[in-house]
């Protein structure tokens, strides 16, 4: 089954903003694809259609067979969607009560959220943070702890908007090793201008003015 098959969408925002234009997609379950283009190409755009936070105004999007305007609810559970700024994704007062949000609401037992919290904390490298309250973290600790949120949810597809946006030399190499790990065994798609973050993905495509414009060999780009 693919993990995403989008044909024919579009879609513009209320003040006029043309961000789609005829969009087609597919990504196969296991693969890791990256979204390249100019700010303002509709990389971000795509992405939120991808567990419905937008749906199509033309055109279709489905998620492991799933209409988007269909299931919303069930499309949520299985696709993890991380913002570009990790504030938007942190908002309860310690990490381990953001990332036991997301299994409480799913209604798990507390021995059960404590696991996936326990798990996704050690996959991010946080084990230690657990009791810190995230507004107090750095920017490269928040980013993590975003990714930790949605990891406890145990996603089948990982969607991530520039994850490395905004990190110093340092925490960005380490981010780089966290993602490579994470691709394993996962669906993951991903947008940004990071040419190395490129590079770890099966494939990539350059989108420019809401269309796609070519699929592009990640390894060749950059030589």
């Amino acid at each position: 089954m693919r993990a995403v098959e989008i044909r024919g969408l579009h879609y513009t925002y209320p003040d006029g903003t043309v961000a789609l234009r005829g969009v087609n997609l597919e990504v196969e379950e296991g693969e890791s694809v990256y979204l390249m283009g100019p700010n303002g190409s509709g990389k971000s755009t795509l992405l939120l259609h991808l567990n419905g936070l937008l749906l199509p105004q033309r055109g279709e999007v489905r998620v492991f067979g799933r209409d988007t305007r269909e299931g919303v609810e069930e499309i949520r559970r299985r696709v993890g969607l991380v913002f570009q700024d990790p504030d938007d994704q942190l908002f309860m007062p310690t990490v381990f009560e953001d990332v036991a949000f997301g299994p409480l609401h799913l209604g798990l037992g507390e021995r059960e959220v404590r696991r996936r919290v326990r798990e996704a904390l050690r996959a991010v490298g946080a084990e230690g943070l657990g009791r810190r309250s995230p507004h107090h973290l750095s920017y490269g600790e928040k980013k993590r702890v975003a990714i930790a949120t949605i990891l406890s949810m145990e996603p089948q597809l990982l969607v991530l908007d520039e994850p490395t946006l905004g990190l110093d030399p340092w925490a960005r190499r380490e981010f780089l090793s966290l993602l490579e790990r994470l691709k394993r065994g996962r669906t993951l798609v991903m947008a940004g201008h990071d040419l190395e973050l490129m590079e770890l993905c099966d494939r990539a495509l350059l989108l420019r003015r809401g269309r796609v414009e070519r699929e592009v060999d990640p390894e060749a780009w950059g030589k």
